[in-house]
């Protein structure tokens, strides 16, 4: 519900609704500057304090072709509605039943031997086909407590082929050695020129890293709960893995993520992102990153992912300057954008159009297979 005090629309809800139909002109709508007035002016004669009729007003009013129809709810949500809420995990005692709640599975009974066989085949059969309809679903989809113990345990599985494809990359790598010209010339001038005695070096290397840059703004909220576990399945696995998250500035949480307790670690992303509101500023947000992180975080075998649907209040111009800047440092910039995944989905928020220039690679990034198709090819990339 919108926190407004009175439906006469105060001064902070007038400037909040004044702002919203500038926040859709920036993400492709086909709006003016009267509009700001004409929602004012809808605001007074509705109830501003019901959510849906406020929604469905703004939607009639400011909406004026199929594509904006469409997008408007998604819009409505980032825009308005509470940041994006952490809550406690309920700990599961050491007596905790299975995924599916039935204690029955793991103690058969006397005389079911003989199917054993079947059973597991069946069983077999079923977790592959299970994993696969998970891999393929929609992050904001698995709302289940046991779609989300089983999308971290496939997480996990998923960080682990990482984890043997980047040590085959780098095992690949060290083999052999390179001629040390410099050297081999200062030794052959005791033999005239001719280079009697080779001189060689290891084939020294920068070991690829990962920076994961994830958005935990209001409209972010369906997502940053899964990019979060993902990041931990990463960083628990792979070497060198970084990770922060961004709403209107960035904190880094590699280390919160990499505590052994996931209760303790969950507490702490709770307390890290307490209390944030407001629009997301990309631009902002990197440009931070840039000047506190970067120079010390980012080199020439670092892949920068950017996980966010690219929804930005701030200037366009700041964000394209902050992605210059950091191209400058990183050998990969990938942007995962849970929205591409939809029908129709076209990267015509202003955010996405100031990133663009500048990327190496937009995909999609709302469930599991779409990421599990960029991450293998990024890490042959940081070779």
């Amino acid at each position: 519900m919108l926190t407004l005090q009175a439906p006469d629309v105060g001064d902070r809800a007038a400037q909040r609704l004044a702002g919203f139909p500038g926040f859709l002109r920036a993400n492709g709508f086909a709006i003016g500057g009267a509009d700001a007035v004409e929602v004012l002016q809808a605001a007074q004669r509705i109830d501003v304090l019901d959510q849906n009729v406020l929604r469905w007003s703004l939607q009639a009013l400011l909406c004026g072709r199929r594509d904006e129809w469409h997008r408007f709810n998604e819009l409505f949500d980032a825009w308005f509605l509470p940041a994006n809420k952490w809550q406690r995990p309920e700990r599961r005692g050491p007596n905790a039943e299975g995924l599916s709640g039935d204690r029955s599975a793991s103690h058969p009974r006397e005389g079911d031997a003989a199917n054993d066989d079947d059973d597991k085949g069946s069983q077999r059969r079923d977790t592959a086909s299970r994993q696969d309809v998970l891999s393929s679903a929609d992050f904001r989809d698995l709302v289940a407590r046991e779609h989300t113990l089983d999308i971290e345990a496939l997480m996990r599985r998923f960080a682990l082929r990482l984890k043997h494809i980047q040590l085959r990359r780098e095992a690949h790598a060290l083999h052999g050695r390179r001629l040390d010209l410099r050297t081999t010339i200062r030794r052959s001038v005791a033999s005239g020129g001719t280079p009697f005695h080779l001189a060689w070096k290891n084939h020294r290397r920068v070991r690829p890293r990962i920076v994961l840059l994830i958005d935990v703004s209001r409209s972010m909220a369906a997502y940053s709960f899964f990019y979060l576990r993902l990041a931990r399945a990463l960083g628990a696995e792979l070497t060198d893995v970084h990770s922060f998250i961004f709403h209107t500035r960035v904190t880094a949480v590699t280390r919160a993520l990499h505590d052994p307790d996931p209760w303790r670690a969950q507490e702490q992303l709770h307390l890290i992102a307490q209390g944030w509101a407001g629009g997301t500023r990309i631009g902002e947000s990197l440009a931070q990153f840039n000047r506190e992180h970067a120079p010390r975080m980012v080199h020439s075998r670092t892949a920068v992912i950017v996980m966010s649907d690219g929804y930005d209040t701030g200037e366009p111009a700041q964000l394209s300057d902050a992605l210059v800047q950091l191209r400058r440092r990183a050998r990969r910039i990938v942007w995962l954008n849970p929205l591409c995944n939809r029908p129709g989905f076209a990267p015509v928020s202003q955010g996405m159009q100031a990133a663009l220039p500048h990327l190496d690679l937009l995909a999609p990034g709302a469930d599991l297979a779409s990421i599990a198709a960029v991450l293998p090819g990024l890490i042959d990339a940081l070779r």
